[in-house]
């Protein structure tokens, strides 16, 4: 009778096409009588093996032993995968020499550019290499050899065969091997390294928080940390996060010369989008000042326009000015809902300019200069022109070191009624756990406002928020 099973020899002699061997790797998964046959094979050929290499006698061409077949010397190199998911130490195989050491191309040792970004933790797959990023989807082409695999599962060295699974990008059997291994900072880690690969960011970040908590200077977490948090968005902490990771003795400089290079590119695009954003927005409060914008182009860029909108309210000197404004505020409210914006320009038309003017001629200067004159943000304060003394706080992130500040900025933006004035507030609250040196209480408060920020839609600029 044709069945799978026999085709076993045929799968391990890698006769079957690329179709039928998948079909066989399902159908041994499911099958006990071919899982122990595999296993006596892998059994056969180690213990043969080792027998051999052990005997250390020197043997004349008409006395040498005939080689095994070679569908048993090719074995390791077709079920990989399927034995050791399996359950490659049923194997039993026993300890006839000491331990050997593991070939280099368990690890890719030979390579000499590295495709993945983050660190492992196993000595043996963290010598660095140059990064040069996986063009398309493929993974390394080359063969997990078995042997050595079977000494580190009879080693228990599960972090070693993840590891070697990592460096190939088969993530599944990573992630499957280092559920077995001991809860260590080094499995976190790794456990992290697999988050990353499929851009869950917020675990690996809880992951590197556990790793870290066990060992603050962890080179591989706060390197993984870096990857984590740049790919959430937070660029600044990202970049310190680098900056920590280069800092750590008795790694090799290359990594410590990495580590710096990519916190010092976080930096430079950084301050690039800065500036981007900034220039954005400063051109959309000019054309509104110069009465030549165009209400409808600019709302369809909604986040600089409502930047713009309070820049452009905060510096007019006339209730006319104001007023001007109040076709754009419509149409923002129109696409985000409500009616929060249109408010706060009538809000402010109605103020009493004689005492409001020469506050908002400050308050420009402070946003063209960015200097505060002696004594303002008490007077701003004292004024009552709430907005205008929430944006000199934020400009001048004073409520990040003064308590009363930050309950100020929360009081208004809790009248305001404008969900983007909140965000504003939750990221100066978690700046200000950030300079107390509550650093995880201020990473979590801006995950959340992140979060928060992004379920809008593009209606405002999340970057903004770190």
């Amino acid at each position: 009778m044709n069945t799978p099973c026999t085709k076993l020899h045929l799968f391990v002699d890698g006769e079957l096409s690329p179709t039928e061997a998948d079909a066989f790797r399902q159908h041994l998964t499911r099958c006990e009588e071919c899982e122990v046959g595999l296993r006596d094979l892998l059994q056969l050929e180690l213990l043969a093996s080792r027998a051999l290499a052990g005997t250390g006698a020197e043997q004349d061409d008409s006395q040498k032993v005939t080689p095994l077949r070679p569908w048993m010397q090719r074995a390791y190199r077709a079920a990989v995968p399927v034995a050791l998911a399996a359950g490659l130490a049923a194997v039993g195989v026993y300890r006839l020499q000491a331990e050997p050491r593991m070939p280099s191309e368990v690890f890719l040792a030979s390579a000499d550019t590295r495709t993945l970004a983050a660190r492992l933790s196993h000595p043996s797959a963290d010598r660095f290499r140059r990064f040069e990023p996986m063009r398309g989807t493929s993974t390394s082409s080359e063969a997990l050899p078995l042997r050595p695999l079977a000494e580190l599962e009879e080693r228990q060295d599960f972090r070693g065969i993840a590891s070697a699974y990592a460096l190939r990008g088969d993530w599944q059997q990573a992630e499957a091997f280092l559920a077995r291994a001991p809860e260590s900072a080094d499995k976190d880690n790794d456990r992290a390294v697999v988050a990353l690969s499929r851009q869950r960011w917020e675990e690996a970040l809880e992951l590197l928080g556990g790793a870290l908590r066990q060992e603050p200077k962890h080179p591989q977490a706060l390197w993984n940390r870096g990857l984590a948090l740049q790919g959430r968005g937070l660029w600044e902490q990202a970049e310190a996060s680098f900056r920590e990771a280069a800092e750590v003795p008795g790694q090799d400089a290359g990594w410590a010369e990495e580590a710096l290079s990519r916190a010092n590119e976080l930096k430079e695009q950084r301050e690039t989008e800065g500036a981007r954003w900034r220039n954005q927005v400063k051109e959309s409060w000019q054309q509104l000042a110069a009465g030549k914008a165009d209400v409808k182009q600019l709302a369809q860029q909604p986040a600089v326009a409502r930047a713009a909108l309070y820049e452009s309210v905060r510096t007019a000197t006339t209730s006319a000015q104001v007023e001007a404004l109040l076709p754009l505020a419509e149409e923002l409210d129109r696409v985000g809902g409500g009616a929060v914006l249109q408010d706060y320009v009538r809000d402010m038309a109605a103020r009493d300019f004689s005492a409001r003017a020469p506050l908002a001629r400050e308050y420009a200067k402070l946003v063209a200069e960015g200097k505060t004159s002696p004594g303002m943000l008490e007077t701003l304060r004292r004024s009552k022109e709430w907005d205008l003394y929430f944006g000199a706080l934020v400009y001048t992130g004073e409520a990040r070191k003064d308590a009363e500040a930050l309950k100020a900025l929360q009081r208004f933006s809790h009248g305001s009624r404008d969900p983007w004035l909140t965000l504003v507030v939750d990221r100066e609250r978690a700046w200000s756990e950030a300079q107390a040196g509550r650093t995880d209480a201020a990473e979590r408060l801006l995950l959340a406002t992140l979060r928060s920020c992004e379920a809008y839609d593009k209606l405002f600029h999340c970057a903004e928020i770190n």
